[in-house]
């Protein structure tokens, strides 16, 4: 049992002694209610300040059941509490609390469901982003990691409703499900688009025949951890020299050039401008290498200069970081 399910059972005990307690004194003593509750009180306590009432073989008899009763719960709650402190879970536990409060302010944040190496990319991806994201795990090992290296962690599985809605999933505008188990994976899938039609989801498929049973219970994506690692390993001795630019766009080489995509907004530079008329490569540098259209949601790759840019429209660029920023800043420019 954690340690907040323990507080919770001593708080319930307590709660609990004093309802029966209350309703036994009142009905064997033929008292009112802030009597029987008083005689409740001296009674587990064991102070004995004086009865109330006119006692009898019951009440007595109840009295030492009270007693005992009282003796163990408390005996209970000051080891429990004491353990807590000497171990150090106090401090443990109002880290927890700060961090529920948290995930309870996020909004169109992401979900990490798992905890295994794929997530670590997927974790240490996000923080160099500086995205919201929560992480979903019953491993304790990886939450008491996660937790001291403040990342937002809520222990449980993923496929339970109540541990997704402790980490926001109605307000999440993503999902990823990277857990060990297909059968986990689907499930939690189908239980996080139930929950949530609209949050975008993306899962792991370690057989092939999961890949289409993902699809079908809500993911929107899927992909094949093992499949892309034996598809680059095959590229990497095949095309050598094609994989080593991937490797730069992807930040994996020594030159940091990286893909990003920037949406044309209303009221911005970019709205009813030809690619040419934006003239995008002499003002940022950077180069438009597709266009996500957004009547049909259709890639065009290597768009022609005459292309006419749309409100919601999607743009691949490659660049460095800073020429990055320097189009998102053009495009949120007003005419």
């Amino acid at each position: 049992m954690d340690e907040k399910r323990k507080l919770k059972f001593i708080g319930y005990a307590f709660s609990l002694l004093l309802i029966i307690g209350t309703l036994g004194y009142k009905i064997l003593l033929d008292v009112d209610l802030v009597d029987a509750l008083y005689m409740t009180v001296i009674t587990v306590s064991t102070v004995g300040f004086g009865e109330v009432g006119t006692t009898n073989n019951a009440s007595e008899i109840f009295s030492v059941l009270m007693i005992f009763l009282g003796v163990g719960i408390v005996g209970y709650a000051f080891t429990t509490v004491v353990a807590m402190f000497v171990e150090g879970k106090v401090s443990d536990l109002w880290k927890g609390n700060k961090m529920d409060r948290k995930i309870s302010s996020l909004n169109d944040h992401y979900i990490i469901c798992g905890s295994g190496e794929l997530a670590e990319v997927i974790i240490k991806k996000f923080i160099s982003e500086n995205l919201d994201f929560v992480v979903i795990t019953d491993n304790r090992e990886d939450l008491n990691d996660y937790s001291h290296h403040n990342i937002l962690v809520v222990e449980g599985h993923s496929t339970e409703e109540s541990v997704l809605l402790h980490a926001g999933v109605e307000k999440a505008k993503g999902l990823l499900a990277v857990l060990d188990t297909e059968v986990d994976n689907i499930v939690t899938v189908l239980t996080a688009r139930n929950l949530n039609d609209k949050i975008y989801i993306i899962a792991n498929s370690i057989t092939k025949s999961g890949n289409e049973k993902l699809l079908k219970v809500g993911a929107n994506k899927t992909l094949s951890a093992v499949e892309i690692s034996g598809n680059r390993m095959a590229s990497l001795m095949i095309s050598p020299n094609i994989i080593s630019f991937l490797d730069v766009v992807t930040r994996m080489g020594d030159v940091e050039l990286d893909l990003e995509e920037v949406i044309v907004k209303r009221g911005s530079y970019l709205e009813n401008k030809t690619l040419i008329e934006a003239e995008i490569p002499r003002k940022t540098g950077l180069t438009v290498l597709a266009i996500k259209k957004i009547e049909d949601e259709k890639m065009l790759f290597n768009p022609p200069i005459d292309y006419t840019f749309k409100i919601g429209d999607v743009l691949i660029i490659l660049g460095r970081e800073e020429q990055i920023d320097k189009l998102k800043n053009l495009g949120d420019e007003m005419k």
